[in-house]
């Protein structure tokens, strides 16, 4: 058997992804964006927070990169973008500032943009945020697929992700819709305040949509067929959980890889940073069942100690796999290397680069015959008994 002969909802999310972001730029253009959020409120604020909760949590930080701008340079006419921080939804809410209130004024003095995210916009801690943000006079601003949600009436802006159809699984397009979303807005407050020209904004924008293109079908195959050995090798060898690492936006790759491991077939999963894996992950008993994924994209600034990282896990017996631009990376024949498209621009390679992970934990999970969201576990399937995300207490910390 190969990989298409399996076939579940989280699969087809799979599959689908240059149609999903093909409707997402349908949707979500510049004049878009100018609708929803007029440039009078983008001028208002000096800088920006993206916050959200689990995937929405990670398309901040992949997204983050984009509000600062990082492609700052002279001959695109391009300057230093916004100070932006993406925090963890109950962080922003509960704890942020909230005693030396400098949060009032943004950490630029100014008053903060609060981007928050909930595609279902049913999420309390979300709508918390924005109570929070609204009541010491931040501007905010709900990306959601539900504009007439909760949380979407608690923002003073609101961008309808227009999110494509799907049914409950665990969620690819959701993810790209999020983060297509934030960084459409950083691309437009970054011409809106002057940072980079309105044309240059263009180009990155089709930079994106390029970057989406090149996963032709082709190319989709054979990083199906590959994910689905790893797969198959990875449960021979009794690989019970699996270790992520990524730095900077890569971050939220390795925690989305992560999140999809334990949502597909509730495999035990840890996520670090390629510095704080060498202290502490390391030391994970059993290494040669631990999965390790590693991202490491030659226009990273730890490209070298992503590099060291990599031969750390092989030298301990970790079944490695690398997630990379660069077809010429230098690493250690046992690992199994995914080489992925090189985008024009580098904050671009988050939007996709998850996708072999995604892969790895349908497959997995299906191989495994473990359904999505531990649906065959009774005590997980108790939510009305819990306040676990959609009916928890609102709380306005003054």
């Amino acid at each position: 058997m190969t990989g298409k002969d399996y076939q579940n909802e989280f699969l087809r999310q799979i599959r689908v992804h240059r149609e999903t972001t093909a409707h997402l730029a349908k949707y979500l253009t510049f004049d878009y964006m100018q609708e929803c959020v007029p440039p009078e409120a983008i001028l208002k604020t000096r800088a920006a927070f993206l916050t959200g909760c689990g995937d929405s949590y990670c398309a901040g930080i992949a997204s983050k990169a984009v509000f600062e701008n990082i492609e700052t340079s002279t001959s695109t006419g391009m300057n230093p973008g916004t100070p932006t921080e993406a925090m963890r939804c109950v962080e922003y809410t509960r704890y942020y500032d909230t005693y030396r209130r400098f949060w009032l004024s943004g950490f630029s003095g100014a008053t903060p943009l609060v981007c928050g995210v909930s595609i279902s916009g049913r999420v309390r801690r979300v709508i918390e945020a924005m109570e929070r943000a609204n009541k010491f006079g931040s501007v905010t601003v709900a990306f959601t697929n539900n504009a007439d949600s909760d949380f979407a009436k608690a923002a003073q802006h609101v961008v309808d992700l227009h999110v494509p159809e799907y049914v409950d699984a665990p969620c690819v397009t959701s993810y790209q819709g999020s983060m297509f979303g934030l960084m459409m807005m950083g691309l437009y407050s970054s011409y809106i305040r002057k940072q980079m020209p309105e044309d240059e904004a263009k180009r990155q924008r089709e930079a994106l949509l390029k970057y989406s293109d090149a996963y032709t079908d082709e190319f989709m195959d054979k990083l199906e067929e590959q994910a689905f050995e790893l797969s198959k090798k990875w449960i021979d060898l009794g690989v019970d959980n699996m270790d992520f690492v990524g730095d900077g936006p890569d971050y939220a790759t390795a925690f989305f890889g992560s999140a999809k491991m334990v949502e597909s077939f509730g495999g035990l999963t840890t996520n670090d940073d390629s510095e704080d894996w060498q202290h502490i992950n390391y030391f994970i008993r059993t290494p040669e069942r631990v999965g390790t994924f590693i991202i490491a994209n030659s226009t990273s600034p730890s490209y070298g100690r992503c590099l060291e990282t990599i031969r750390t896990a092989v030298a301990i017996g970790r079944p490695t796999a690398v997630i990379t631009d660069n077809k010429d990376i230098d690493v250690p024949d046992e690992c199994e290397v995914f080489v992925l498209p090189k985008p024009e621009y580098k904050w671009i390679n988050p939007y996709l680069q998850h996708l072999p992970m995604d892969y790895v934990a349908a497959f997995t999970g299906l191989l495994k015959g473990i359904p999505d969201f531990r649906t065959d576990s009774e005590l997980h399937l108790r939510d009305k008994e819990a306040a676990r995300f959609t009916q928890s207490k609102i709380v306005v910390v003054g």
